[in-house]
């Protein structure tokens, strides 16, 4: 009858992966400069364990998964992140980028408030998102040889109150404040007047890109403070099927204190400093749908699939303003098209505990996880360009856990991007036509935990 029983729930979840799965797939779906998982558990699943993941990464996922947590939990993830890019164009540039690493970061804390029944508080630091390129010593289209890279990063802190409505029902709600920062160096060497507007080379200062993107807050790249907030739900459909849904508000960065050089050294007046300002980038809205089950004590499967609303991201305005200086030249606007379209993104994750013990409250000691995380790109080959070559698509991951005492704990993760080429012509930006990009990539995650 037990085998019955968990053949049943077995089938029953396979038929509502498919129906999720066949949805998914039809949309029209991107992905954009956004971390997939927030703890090495979360990670090793491919982003799928939203309502399931038992760790403070609930705060930036769902909230209210939150209340799966027993008492207290301190959670700190760190590990290194690896891009892998190459550019080929024209003008005979056939180089990969310094694919430089970069050192990603989370840190969590969240307490079950006995005095109240039902209520779960958490506060958390997570590096939401971001991306990094860098490209030296190529032929431009105006015969010099050139630099070209680009850093973004995005850091929230956040507030999450979890409440359990009914034993089956859990609401909830986390409030965040974001730090950004933006930097730009376009041929920064390059200057010309043989084109209509003339060439000016761009340099936004990347004092924060430095150290693997571990760069002072607040130096002299743009920067933003943003405010936004994430609502969830939880529900427990059977005591071994869970269910949820979040809504994350978008927000609108305005990067100001920043400074810029230009180059106009073909006008004779050499590279000329202004303040700078760049508008138009977004954090879109989200819209994530979760779900959990465990046909055996041992087993888990879960799902997430989202829609992220990237088509919001039009276009990246920079603006140079010195007013020492004559109209027009006092202040200087440059557009960079993006024209992004909305993204499905479906993460598939399964568990399975090898060894447990039976003494303890949550008695899985040593776990092992794996997943599979899609979405298509979400760059038209018309604004594509080595500025921002974010065209990953498919991805696996894989991680093992291990409980030392009841308190203490260790998890690791690793998630891969398979490399994705695309062909294209932006003729808003000096890379010719017909260039191509390439990027693949990996993350590791490791988390200690202590419960208490």
């Amino acid at each position: 009858m037990r085998k019955a029983f968990s053949l049943y729930r077995l089938l029953l979840i396979a038929l509502i992966i498919g129906v999720y799965g066949l949805h998914a797939t039809g949309a029209s779906a991107v992905n954009g400069p956004q971390f997939i998982g927030f703890s090495a558990e979360s990670t090793a699943l491919a982003g799928a364990g939203a309502v399931a993941v038992a760790d403070t990464s609930a705060i930036n996922t769902n909230p209210a998964a939150l209340s799966l947590i027993q008492g207290t939990r301190f959670d700190v993830t760190a590990g290194p992140l690896k891009p892998l890019l190459h550019h080929r164009d024209v003008f005979g540039n056939d180089v990969d980028g310094q694919n430089d690493l970069f050192f990603l970061g989370n840190l969590g804390f969240a307490k079950r408030i006995t005095q109240m029944r039902g209520l779960t508080v958490g506060a958390g630091i997570f590096t939401q998102g971001g991306f990094g390129t860098d490209y030296r010593n190529l032929a431009t289209a105006f015969g010099t040889r050139d630099s070209s890279s680009t850093f973004f990063r995005y850091i929230k802190f956040a507030f999450a109150l979890s409440y359990d409505v009914t034993d089956r029902l859990t609401v909830a709600v986390a409030p965040h404040i974001g730090y950004a920062d933006v930097s730009l160096r376009l041929f920064p060497g390059t200057s010309s007047i043989a084109t209509t507007p003339p060439f000016f080379g761009v340099d936004i200062r990347d004092s924060c890109a430095r150290n693997g993107g571990l760069g002072k807050l607040g130096g002299s790249c743009p920067s933003d403070v943003v405010f936004g907030a994430k609502v969830g739900v939880m529900y427990k459909v059977a005591p071994w099927m869970t269910v949820g849904a979040t809504y994350t508000t978008p927000v609108r960065f305005n990067f100001t204190g920043g400074q810029i050089t230009l180059n106009e050294s073909a006008v004779g007046l050499g590279r000329v400093n202004y303040d700078a300002r760049v508008a138009g980038i977004i954090w879109p809205q989200q819209v994530d749908v979760n779900f959990a089950a465990r046909p055996t004590d041992r087993l888990l499967i879960a799902l997430t699939t989202s829609w992220i609303n990237w088509a919001a991201f039009n276009t990246s305005e920079i603006t140079a303003t010195n007013g020492s200086l004559p109209p027009p030249l006092n202040q200087v606007n440059l557009n960079i098209p993006f024209n992004w379209k909305d993204q499905v993104v479906v993460a598939v994750g399964v568990a399975y505990a090898l060894m447990q013990d039976e003494s303890w409250k949550e008695k899985d000691r040593l776990v092992v996880r794996a997943g599979y995380n899609y979405s298509n790109n979400q760059v038209p080959n018309e604004t594509l360009s080595p500025l921002a070559p974010l065209i990953l698509k498919h991805r696996i991951s894989g991680g093992v856990g291990f409980r030392f005492t009841e308190r203490w704990s260790f998890d690791t993760a690793f998630i891969y991007s398979f490399k994705n080429t695309v062909t294209y012509t932006n003729s808003s930006l000096p890379f010719g036509p017909n260039a191509t990009e390439s990027l693949e990539g990996y993350y590791v995650y490791n988390t200690i935990s202590y419960r208490f």
